[in-house]
């Protein structure tokens, strides 16, 4: 069993992300959107001792970052015990959110560098971060081996919930291979951006995998163009998907998790 390191840091909420993070001044249509979503949640997870939930999109700029944050910020809201994993290692960006540094993490402990799983606390009660780590040079790899069933295996035993956020399905394929893991997928659609056949063919690659889609987000479903959790395309370096736009782009979240068919 792995040894845990429980750093304590500041609160990294500052002025000015109150309107990007789950809160008290968070408008409640959106407080709303991700309560029904966890509640949802609450009933896949049912029997297990600690459900482990992927959030995933087919392309970069969908929201599937904020959207982990603040579905992990709605269970720690009920009082559950919640674990949020920065599982995207090639451009991590969750913890300039939280702010807490990203270093000595995910990539480090598959890595075998580091034999102590270093939790930081999230600046709100009942949250927890685990980094990404620094950029490996093998992260599909390492999301594969043994080791992470390991480690998932004894985070298990310190939470009651696990949020794992992860790279886009069409740009690498890290999200699909987390499927031994986790519980299911919560998948991210950005409504008047994603296209409805990339969409499925990432559908299909996580279910080619025996990856279980417990139900999707439709993000930004009013299509607001405000300085609500804007996002940069990120995957430049690895992906170029011809016509898609990687520019900033709003992802108010509004949505909902359940059995529904996109057709």
């Amino acid at each position: 069993m792995k040894r845990f390191s429980h750093e304590r840091v500041q609160p990294g909420f500052t002025a000015g992300d109150e309107t990007k993070l789950l809160g008290d001044d968070t408008p409640f249509a959106i407080r709303e959107a991700y309560n029904s979503t966890r509640t949802k949640l609450l009933f896949y997870g049912q029997g297990e001792k600690c459900p482990v939930f992927a959030v995933t999109s087919s392309l970069p700029g969908d929201g599937k970052t904020m959207s982990s944050v603040n579905l992990a910020i709605s269970f720690a809201q009920m009082g559950k015990k919640t674990l949020l994993i920065d599982g995207d290692m090639r451009k991590a960006t969750m913890h300039s959110y939280l702010k807490i540094g990203y270093q000595d993490g995910l990539s480090e402990l598959m890595a075998g560098l580091t034999k102590e799983i270093n939790i930081r606390e999230a600046g709100k009660e009942n949250l927890f971060f685990l980094p990404s780590g620094d950029i490996p040079p093998n992260p599909a790899e390492l999301l594969a081996s043994s080791k992470m069933t390991e480690v998932i295996k004894a985070l298990r035993e310190k939470f009651d919930y696990i949020i794992i956020d992860t790279p886009p399905v069409e740009v690498v394929t890290d999200a699909a291979l987390l499927a031994p893991y986790v519980t299911g997928y919560v998948f991210i659609v950005k409504c008047g951006s994603s296209d409805i056949n990339i969409v499925k063919h990432s559908i299909e690659t996580i279910q080619e995998l025996k990856g279980n889609i417990v139900g999707f987000i439709l993000n930004d479903s009013n299509n607001v163009r405000d300085n609500y959790y804007r996002s940069s395309g990120y995957y430049k370096k690895y992906y170029k998907y011809g016509g898609y736009k990687y520019g900033r782009g709003a992802s108010y979240a509004y949505g909902y998790v359940g059995k529904k068919d996109l057709e």
